[in-house]
């Protein structure tokens, strides 16, 4: 152990005079400052609805005190305003009220983006807004959620498991693949077939250093975005064991390859293909039952039940246990990798 130590000591300081560890520190800071100070802490969901007459003057004072109560609604004094308006919010919708044979009309008047779906919603929705005003009218619909007291994160907080997920799980996998392969160009690798100090230990060195940047970067963002109400006891075992999955995962794929551009490609498509439930954990109605079989999909989850003020505290101990046994096998795998090729 004290020659794992003295390794360990050895790459930290070579980190500490080099860029990449710099680099993790201030995407961590730039990070933050998108979420602190551009993402609002929950987006708005309302859309604003743009209205103009062509009626009568009684007409348009009757149409103006039916629409006047809702805070969506903007009445404007013609259809060139609305169109103007609605080139600078893109999520807005208009209508111009006409009359035709003492009947009212209303054209609807949109971005051009939306489907059918998308139509028929706003038309529905138009109409039962209208149906509701009607004196006696009463709605019989009622709404029950599948999960009573469902507790939910707000978006700001929401996107941290994304980026702890990118960060720890799967960008170390580039980085721990650059710094092996600039041990093989200068030929340190090599240098351990003869060498007091064991492949394992070198390779866990490098394993200690992605897990020393992991855990101060998630801990600075975690703290900064989400204060003190969070485990962080339990926050630091995920990093832990994310960070070795993720770690071991790029050793043994840059075990395979003896230049980092020839592992380029290989390192982005398992990059590109593991934040494909990203998809999932944003857009819930998205959840097929093969996404779950994805290393990313629990790490994004128990991550958000994490910052969960009552989250599963018994999947995110699992979650726990399993990466740590996975990167044992991936960190095996790659030793071995690694002895055979010390040569080549």
């Amino acid at each position: 152990m004290r020659k794992l130590w003295m390794t360990f000591l050895k790459d930290a300081k070579l980190s500490f005079n080099g860029l990449y560890f710099y680099m993790e520190i201030g995407m961590a800071l730039i990070f933050i400052a998108v979420l602190l100070f551009v993402v609002p802490e929950n987006f708005e969901s309302s859309q604003t609805f743009y209205v103009t007459t062509e009626l009568e003057s009684s007409d348009a004072e009757n149409v103006g005190r039916f629409l006047g109560d809702s805070d969506d609604v903007t009445m404007l004094s013609n259809r060139t305003e609305i169109e103007n308006a609605m080139k600078k919010d893109r999520s807005s919708v208009g209508a111009v009220i006409k009359k035709n044979e003492d009947k009212f009309v209303y054209e609807m008047v949109l971005q051009g983006y939306e489907n059918e779906s998308m139509k028929n919603l706003i038309k529905a929705g138009i109409e039962g807004e209208i149906l509701s005003q009607i004196p006696g009218f009463s709605s019989d619909i009622s709404v029950r959620p599948l999960e009573q007291d469902s507790e939910k994160l707000t978006d700001r907080i929401n996107i941290l498991p994304i980026y702890l997920t990118m960060n720890v799980g799967l960008m170390g996998l580039f980085i721990i693949a650059a710094y092996i392969f600039l041990d093989k160009e200068e030929g340190v690798i090599r240098a351990y077939a003869v060498a007091p100090v064991e492949v394992w230990q070198y390779l866990a060195s490098k394993m200690m250093i992605m897990l020393m940047m992991g855990l101060i970067t998630s801990f600075i963002t975690v703290l900064a975005i989400a204060g003190f109400d969070v485990n962080y006891l339990y926050l630091f075992g995920l990093i832990v064991a994310f960070n070795t999955f993720g770690s071991a995962l790029g050793l043994l794929v840059s075990s395979f390859f003896n230049t980092m551009v020839k592992a380029m490609g290989v390192l982005y498509v398992f990059i590109m293909i593991m934040m494909i439930p990203a998809i999932s954990y944003l857009m819930p109605s998205f959840n097929p039952f093969w996404i779950k079989w994805f290393p990313s999909y629990p790490m994004m989850f128990s991550l958000r039940e994490l910052l969960l003020k009552n989250g599963d505290q018994s999947y995110i101990l699992m979650q726990i246990g399993i990466y740590l046994v996975l990167g044992l096998i991936l960190f095996i795998a790659a030793n071995h990798r690694f002895k055979k090729t010390l040569t080549v």
